[in-house]
């Protein structure tokens, strides 16, 4: 096993050929150095030097060595960066799970960002519906998630980073389609593709727990998991549906959306953690996001003011 103390005199006393300068290079005196270098002689069984009165000169073996020995210092070095840079959390891997939603701008935005602050951060996606990210978490699977909030068995942080209004999709030329506003009672009895109570299970609590609240019945034609697949239903005319507004995204043919009447009920969308995890690259990302999102929300509230602000 080479020492890299004595692999380092080595290297310093062969690039000056000189054994007095090489101590000098590194603050030790020329005996220890002497002794050093013999150590590592004696530990390969061959000569590196030739000493020739007070002149220095690499053997063949020497020579030979220096390349490799060169390249081991630098190794040496860059692991040493490498594993200081990851303690505090400027490189490593994170595993990132997201929605379908998330995926449209909120991940790739968040990605363009965390370039430029993490560059060394390596990040893994993994597409996956909220259900399946809280599955992941208790797998460890994933280090960090961006989902719809649900609860979990597993000890999870949540931060709020985005929400949006929910609304009506309709397959055109629908009788309701006439107003610009839907009372969430004209729903009643209407033909619905709902969210799973599975894999769709934010969404499908959610839109239930407001219609019950407001009395309404629905004929439920299908449960689908996915917003592209429910729209895709709604644009054969299969039924109506209630989706985040983000679905407009889409932009599918022979549907159209109309905001609910007096609704206050938002869909969330939350960064998600595990209370325990202790992987420094994993925490910067998650405070680097947290500043990312607290920074766009602000500058929002800003454009909005100014919007409402009555002119001049």
């Amino acid at each position: 096993m080479l020492d890299l103390g004595q692999v380092r005199c080595f290297v310093a006393a062969a690039t000056e050929l000189n054994f007095r300068r090489a101590a000098a290079l590194l603050h030790m005196t020329q005996p220890p150095l002497s002794r050093q270098i013999q150590l590592l002689e004696d530990n390969l069984g061959v000569k590196l030097f030739e000493r020739i009165g007070r002149t220095v000169k690499l053997t063949t073996e020497g020579r030979v060595f220096l390349a490799d020995a060169t390249r081991l210092l630098n190794l040496a070095e860059q692991a040493e960066s490498t594993v200081r840079r990851a303690s505090k959390g400027k490189t490593g891997r994170v595993r990132l799970g997201f929605t379908g939603a998330a995926g449209y701008e909120l991940i790739p935005e968040l990605l363009v960002a965390a370039a430029d602050v993490l560059p060394e951060i390596d990040v893994v996606l993994l597409e996956l519906v909220s259900a399946a990210q809280i599955e992941a978490f208790a797998a460890n699977a994933i280090d960090l998630g961006f989902l719809r909030p649900l609860q979990s068995r597993q000890k999870l942080e949540f931060l709020l980073v985005d929400e949006e209004p929910l609304i009506v999709a309709l397959p055109r030329r629908h009788a309701l389609c006439q107003f610009e506003r839907i009372e969430l009672k004209q729903l009643d009895e209407q033909p619905f593709i709902m969210h799973s109570p599975a894999q769709g299970k934010y969404f499908h609590d959610r839109i239930m727990g407001m219609l019950a609240a407001e009395g309404v019945n629905l004929n439920i034609a299908q449960y689908i998991d996915q917003t592209p697949t429910i729209l895709s239903l709604v644009r054969a005319g299969l039924g109506l549906a209630i989706l985040p507004a983000s679905a407009q995204r889409f932009h599918y043919d022979n549907v159209e959306f109309r905001h609910i009447a007096g609704n206050t009920i938002h869909a969330e969308m939350s960064m998600a953690w595990r209370a325990d995890q202790d992987n420094p690259a994993v925490t910067a990302f998650r405070l680097m996001a947290a500043e990312y999102f607290a920074n766009a929300a602000n500058a929002a509230n800003v454009t909005n003011a100014k919007q409402a602000a009555p002119n001049p």
